[in-house]
């Protein structure tokens, strides 16, 4: 799912080049939350187990060694990051796997933050790649369920099922399917057909529920405008419909952004958020809250975000926010342009989770008892560092152009308490939107997979199904 923006901040930062990793035992924290980037507390004492690797934000750039000639190990294997001390786990090889009819290689990915591509009992992991099609692969790297062997599905994503890690559910025509895996193959049984649409779509970009009962959908009515819906698992129901203004050319199972959606996620208390395709103070633009009656505006000028449970079991939205996304809103970071925690049922509300952040992607699926957001940054600048060695533009990483925060995997807790640093994902992600990293956590934050293109720092292969896209898929047990 392709970004349409990303915010900015500048601010005088100190630079330094540390090399080496270190894991955290334990964390007592004591702070005012949100002081600084990843500044520790002064108020109140919570103790929370930290991430068992990574290193506690110190403020500073860390620039990834190696960034010419770094070559990942072959898949199943691990490494070690140099400078943050996690173990990041290879999970696919574009290089050798999957050979197309015409020899062309598939790159893989897994597909986009705010859903998690790790199944229940974490030891199952969803594949997308570039030709649409999906597979599942164990931790260890090795295939469970070919490409091949999954059933077929409209354009869009499936989702795992939160309590049982061998069921994912998916969307084919206008029905609602319930897949199984068993023995090295997958069993569908179908759960609802919505006679009343054309067709339904898993869309752009929302997970199951955060209590693992409701699934987030679109339908197209006979006059192309969408039933934006959720469909309880439990009750057999739609909690909530929002009918669109908007119409739809084609049909909605070819595209997981159809018409005027750009993203849909459930909140916390599962009602619909809807990220518009475009900004703007009108009624289908921007982001905003369906609450059953009304579209209560969360941003005018729309950014990477995602929803869950403050520690205080609150729902709430991780974003940019500001006067320039929706007027009257403060940014609660000294920066003005930070990743802050805003409460959903009162959007003034807000504390500071990161400041000085690079462009970003943010996965959360927490509460108190899973309070920690991943967060990836990524850079498309030209002339820049994130770009392959072989492409014109491309500088080498140094102190004058390697931004705070630049190409890494974190953890921010949920009250802006702490931030651990875990691994550089080490992708040229100025060469296009599939070398971001994406990163996308565990719903019980065990584990963080992402995206990168670091097999190939030198450019991709010239077999490659799409030119420049030899991504691959990377784990981090994190907790």
């Amino acid at each position: 799912m392709a970004s349409r923006k990303s915010a900015k901040a500048f601010g005088t930062i100190l630079v330094s080049i540390v090399i080496g990793g270190l894991v955290a035992a334990s964390l007592t924290i004591r702070g005012k939350p949100g002081a600084s980037a990843g500044a520790v507390p002064p108020s109140e004492t919570t103790a929370i187990p930290p991430p068992v690797c990574g290193r506690p934000n110190d403020g500073q750039v860390h620039i990834p060694p190696d960034w010419t000639s770094f070559s990942p190990p072959a898949t199943g294997e691990s490494y070690v990051d140099p400078v943050f001390g996690c173990k990041v786990r290879r999970l696919t090889n574009s290089s050798v796997e999957e050979t197309l009819p015409d020899g062309k290689r598939l790159s893989f990915m897994h597909y986009y933050s705010t859903f998690s591509p790790i199944n229940a009992t974490d030891t199952m992991v969803l594949i997308y790649s570039s030709n649409g099609a999906w597979r599942i692969k164990g931790i260890d790297g090795n295939v469970v369920i070919a490409a091949g062997k999954m059933p077929t599905m409209n354009n869009g994503h499936p989702v795992w099922d939160a309590p049982d890690g061998n069921v994912f559910y998916y969307a084919l025509g206008k029905t609602l399917h319930k897949a199984t895996i068993a023995g090295g193959s997958v069993k569908s049984t179908v759960v609802q057909t919505f006679k009343e649409y054309g067709g339904i779509v898993s869309p752009d970009a929302a997970d199951l529920s955060q209590d693992g009962g409701h699934i987030a959908l679109v339908g197209q009515n006979a006059n192309n405008t969408m039933d934006v819906f959720v469909w309880s698992l439990h009750a057999q129901a739609k909690t909530s419909v929002y009918r669109t203004v908007c119409t739809i050319s084609g049909s909605v199972t070819t595209t997981p952004q159809p018409g005027c959606l750009h993203k849909l996620q459930l909140t916390a208390n599962n009602l619909l958020s809807i990220q518009f395709a475009e900004d703007g103070p009108g009624l289908e633009q921007g982001t905003r809250l369906w609450d059953g009656t009304n579209l209560v505006h969360l941003q005018d000028t729309t950014n990477h975000y995602d929803t869950g449970y403050d520690l205080s079991g609150k729902p709430i939205f991780i974003a940019v926010n500001n006067s320039k996304t929706l007027a009257p809103l403060k940014n609660p970071c000294r920066g003005g342009w930070g990743l802050d925690v805003r409460q959903q049922e009162n959007i003034s509300s807000a504390v500071c989770l990161l400041d000085k952040q690079p462009s970003w992607h943010v996965s959360y699926r927490g509460s108190a008892s899973q309070p920690w957001a991943a967060i990836s940054f990524f850079d498309d600048r030209k002339p820049g560092p994130e770009l392959f060695d072989t492409n014109p533009a491309f500088q080498a990483p140094s102190l004058k152009n390697w931004e705070l925060f630049e190409g890494e995997i974190i953890l921010a807790r949920i009250d802006g308490g702490a931030i651990y640093r875990l691994a550089h994902a080490r992708s040229r992600s100025a060469e296009g939107y599939w070398g971001t990293p994406r990163a996308a956590i565990s719903r019980d934050g065990e584990y963080v997979v992402f995206t990168s293109n670091m097999a190939h720092p030198d450019g991709c292969p010239q077999n490659m199904h799409v030119p420049d896209e030899c991504t691959d898929v990377y784990l981090i047990k994190a907790h």
